[in-house]
């Protein structure tokens, strides 16, 4: 079900089942950021990522010597089984906790709540993990928001850059031919403090920048000074990642990252993924500013 929050400047519409953004539109232009799903290209737009990033090694994470089905990504994508809570106009939350199906999948009791705020023209998305468990909890989390980038006759996906808040130097560390995180890198070329798009940048895979020295970077044309904003504070990794030619970039805080190719699948042993202890709270945003 689809569920819109709205204030006097945006408007922005989330699926229930898996509590994926679908919209978010300028009340004012009808300009949507949001890359609307073909299903031909793919299936999603904006994935919420909890309690694994990525694909999971063996597809299965081990908890004292129990194994537990984890599929790619974790378990709020696709799920249509979160509840929802309406806060005011603006405001949304959907929610899941833990039960004998998600036992069967994680081994700790939780809550998770996506939480979304629209606040002047910037929505707010937080993630808000409780542990509910007598043990401390073990988890990565992150976002995979798909932004619009208007293709046409005259505009290709080359005439979009990434800014990023400094001059960088750009090593991507890449996923192998099994879809777990590999230990080559590639070197990316970018301008300064920009990096290009073209139809081939993202021709293996996404671009998995670690411990990246950043919490913003601005999608825009190249040759504009504004665009759309995503910051993510306290995210230490940062993917980009699009199919080739489609019209949309992912940008992805991530923390935590996918399974290494000689990774542990005992889930204490990931060293990416975060430790909370029993009857504690964590909270970590990504907000999306359009200028």
């Amino acid at each position: 079900m689809l569920h819109t929050i709205e204030n006097e400047i945006l408007a922005c519409t989330i699926e229930s089942n898996g509590a994926e953004i679908r919209s978010l539109k300028n009340k004012l232009t009808g300009e949507e950021y949001i890359w609307q799903i073909n299903k031909s290209i793919w299936e999603s737009s904006s994935p919420v990522l909890f309690p694994a990033i990525g694909k999971i090694k063996d597809d299965k994470v081990v908890y004292e010597g129990k194994a537990y089905a984890m599929p790619k990504h974790g378990i709020i994508r696709n799920n249509d089984l979160l509840g929802f809570e309406q806060h005011g106009e603006s405001h949304c939350a959907f929610v899941l906790t833990s039960s004998e199906v998600t036992l069967k999948q994680y081994p700790f009791r939780f809550s998770f709540t996506a939480d979304f705020r629209l606040l002047d023209n910037r929505l707010l998305m937080t993630y808000i993990i409780e542990n509910r468990d007598v043990v401390p909890m073990h988890f990565a989390c992150g976002g995979h928001t798909a932004y619009a980038c208007p293709l046409s006759e005259t505009i290709n996906l080359s005439d979009y850059v990434i800014e990023f808040p400094s001059q960088v130097d750009l090593v991507a560390s890449t996923l192998g031919a099994s879809g777990l995180l590999s230990h080559r890198k590639r070197k990316i070329e970018s301008h300064h403090n920009t990096l290009q798009l073209s139809d081939t940048l993202f021709d293996e895979d996404a671009l998995i920048f670690t411990d990246i020295a950043c919490d913003w970077v601005r999608l825009r044309k190249k040759d504009k000074k504004k665009g759309i904003v995503v910051r993510f504070a306290g995210y230490p990794h940062l993917a980009l990642w699009s199919k080739p030619g489609a019209d949309f970039v992912c940008v992805e805080p991530w923390l935590g990252l996918p399974d290494l190719e000689e990774e542990l699948t005992d889930i204490t042993q990931k060293n990416s993924y975060k430790t909370i202890e029993p009857d504690s709270r964590f909270s970590i945003a990504i907000e999306t500013e359009i200028e």
